[in-house]
C-alpha cells in the first residue's frame, strides 16, 4: 500500500509541475520568457534560464520562470537552486528552529521523489518540488513574494 501511495505522490508531482490544464482556448498558457537570442548569447538555453531566474525581481517571479522554462531533466537542479535561493532569503535567516526543521522535512520529502526512480525527469520533479516548498514557506512566513 505504501508503494502505491508513493507512486500516486510522484504522479501528482509530475502533473503539478506541468502547470494548469486547460479545457479550451479560453485559457492561454504563459510561455517561457527566454528567447532564442538570449539563449544564444548566454551559451545555451539552460544558462539563459538560470540567468533569467537569478535576475528575477522576487521569489514569485523566480518560481514562475522555473515552472515555465523547466527542462524536465537533472539540469533543473541548478535552476531550482536559483529559484529556491530567492525564496529562502525571505524567510530562512529569521526562521525559528521549528520552522527550519519543518522546511528541512519538506525538502527531504521532495528528495524522495527522485530516490529509487531512474530517469532524470525525477530530478526535475524534485527540484520543482523544493522550489515550491521554499515559495510556500516564504508565503507562510508572511514575506512579500512579489514586488
Amino acid at each position: 500500500m505504501r508503494a502505491a501511495t508513493f507512486r500516486l505522490f510522484i504522479l501528482a508531482a509530475a502533473l503539478a509541475s506541468m502547470g494548469p490544464a486547460t479545457t479550451g482556448p479560453a485559457l492561454a498558457e504563459a510561455a517561457c520568457p527566454v528567447s532564442d537570442d538570449e539563449a544564444a548569447r548566454a551559451g545555451g538555453y539552460a544558462a539563459a534560464v538560470e540567468k533569467a531566474i537569478a535576475g528575477a525581481p522576487d521569489c514569485l517571479t523566480a518560481y514562475r520562470r522555473l515552472q515555465l522554462c523547466q527542462l524536465g531533466s537533472s539540469a533543473d537542479n541548478a535552476l531550482g537552486d536559483a529559484a529556491r535561493g530567492k525564496c529562502e532569503a525571505l524567510f530562512l535567516p529569521k526562521a525559528r528552529p521549528p520552522v527550519k526543521k519543518a522546511y528541512g522535512a519538506a525538502l527531504k520529502r521532495c528528495d524522495r521523489i527522485a530516490e529509487g526512480n531512474t530517469g532524470s525527469m525525477y530530478q526535475s520533479f524534485a527540484a520543482l518540488c523544493q522550489a515550491r516548498a521554499a515559495r510556500d514557506f516564504a508565503r507562510k512566513a508572511g514575506a512579500t513574494l512579489a514586488k
